[in-house]
């Protein structure tokens, strides 16, 4: 597979890869805002000076719909268009189409926004997607999943287009378009329940998210070995898997992922059965992911040049580190779950977290192919770290708080702090939170100046220091 040193943009692509990289980072924004008043009202004492429950609530939906949905799908977006365009060497399949389903996923991220900002509509806490009843974020799903759905059209038929011409196609453009073929799966899953439940006086959407949220983990769990596999080519410059092994692991992900709308004509939605199905589905599928664990640590640890040191400085590889860690323990993390508390979180913020600190990595390494560099460097060296240890404190007081009974989606004064684990558990999990939010912060902030300030001395059109090839 190839690294960025054969990506080639033209003036058109890379304007539209600029756009699908700054949603995302601009999505994050408001996560973070969300992020920070939910991990104020989890902490002793400082919770009792927070907004009452009704708003703590929204601003949990805000953050997880956010942080969890919108901006790893936006992120593949930006995958989408750099895996195509760019490894491919040409413009994708339709411009227009291009432009128009990025401006309605992100007409869609903004309406999101503006009910759980403002504190309007009725929370509903359901897992996967979260809901806020109120007609501005109905809107705004619909919206982003269309602009989402018209994102991934155009991704495969530029790849039909490319496959039709005899061009090679790298295993990165091979892996997203699969990406993109999995998350259509889950917007097939999410239209099945709905036309099931469509007769019914309300829609469920515990059921309605249920099925489709479990296969988009796929989707998210084939970007982010897509970013290790890339990461790894960029900072160390070795290829960590060969191209037939990794295909087979991609197909692994996707025959796992298909039989998923069969499921809700084998058993009832409303039934323990049907949510069950999907679990198993999940849990026996993602054994690809432990096989690129395996397979890029072996890469970093064993196969580099001899006497070579690894650049723990290069945000790159930090990032790389830091991801597989976090995503590696919350993994372990679900076989410690008994019950219905807080090691459930703990879990999935590891598994959550591993994405985004991957894509917050490869986000640093798109800036030169965008003319751009990392504007505060220093920034950019500790701060996959910060996020990282955060998050690793986050999860770890949650599962300590978790082993002594502290029950999940509770607020204030119904979290029972009634025993010293509880305390201290909580206590680490808001420290954590605190931290995690900082690198969170960090990142947003270099990231959105290196975009909007171009620095002296990036050469045109992109950075020589991965080796890039001029691009025109």
């Amino acid at each position: 597979m190839n690294g960025f040193d054969e990506v080639k943009l033209s003036k058109k692509s890379e304007r539209l890869l600029y756009a699908w990289v700054f949603l995302p980072v601009f999505t994050l924004i408001f996560a973070g805002i969300f992020a920070l008043l939910i991990a104020l009202a989890r902490t002793p004492v400082i919770l009792t000076l927070l907004p009452g429950k009704d708003y703590f609530y929204i601003a949990l939906i805000g953050h997880v719909i956010l942080a969890v949905v919108i901006w790893f799908l936006t992120f593949k977006g930006a995958l989408w268009v750099l895996t195509t365009t760019g490894f491919l060497k040409r413009d994708p399949f339709s411009l227009l189409l291009g432009w128009v389903s990025f401006w309605l996923t992100a007409a869609g991220t903004i309406l999101i926004i503006l009910p759980p900002i403002t504190g309007r509509g009725v929370p509903v806490i359901v897992n996967y997607i979260p809901v806020i009843e109120h007609p501005l974020f109905y809107i705004g799903l619909i919206l982003a999943g269309i602009g989402v759905l018209l994102t991934i059209i155009n991704t495969l038929l530029t790849i039909l287009d490319a496959k039709k011409a005899n061009d090679k196609l790298p295993v990165p453009t091979v892996a997203m378009g699969m990406t993109g073929v999995v998350v259509i799966i889950a917007f097939v899953c999410i239209g099945i329940s709905y036309y099931f439940q469509i007769s019914k006086s309300f829609i469920d959407f515990e059921r309605l998210f249920w099925g489709g949220g479990h296969v988009l983990q796929f989707a998210n769990a084939m970007a982010m070995v897509t970013v290790w596999m890339l990461l790894t080519k960029l900072t160390i410059n070795k290829n960590p898997v060969n191209n037939g092994l990794a295909r087979a692991l991609y197909l692994l992900y996707l025959l796992f992922a298909l039989p998923a709308p069969i499921i809700y004509f084998l058993f009832d939605i409303a039934s323990q059965t049907h949510k069950d199905a999907f679990t198993e589905l999940m849990r026996w599928g993602m054994g690809s992911s432990g096989a690129f664990i395996i397979l890029v640590l072996v890469a970093i640890f064993f196969k580099r040049e001899k006497g070579a040191k690894l650049p723990w400085s290069d945000p790159g590889f930090s990032s790389l580190i830091m991801s597989i860690a976090i995503f590696t323990i919350g993994s372990l993390t679900a076989f410690a779950i008994r019950g219905i508390n807080v090691k459930i979180p703990a879990h999935y913020h590891g598994a959550v977290g591993g994405v985004t600190i991957a894509f917050m990595g490869l986000g640093y390494k798109m800036l030169p192919l965008l003319r751009r560099e990392i504007y505060y460097k220093r920034l950019g060296t500790i701060q996959p770290y910060l996020y990282g240890m955060g998050l690793l404190l986050f999860m770890l007081g949650l599962f300590l708080a978790g082993s002594h009974g502290m029950q999940r989606k509770v607020y204030g004064s119904d979290q029972i702090l009634d025993n010293l684990g509880k305390i201290i558990g909580m206590g680490v999990m808001g420290v954590g939170g605190l931290v995690a939010i900082a690198g969170g912060a960090s990142f947003v902030w270099n990231m959105l100046v290196s975009l909007i300030k171009r620095a002296k001395g990036v050469p045109e059109p992109l950075g020589d220091a991965l080796g890039l090839e001029k691009a025109r």
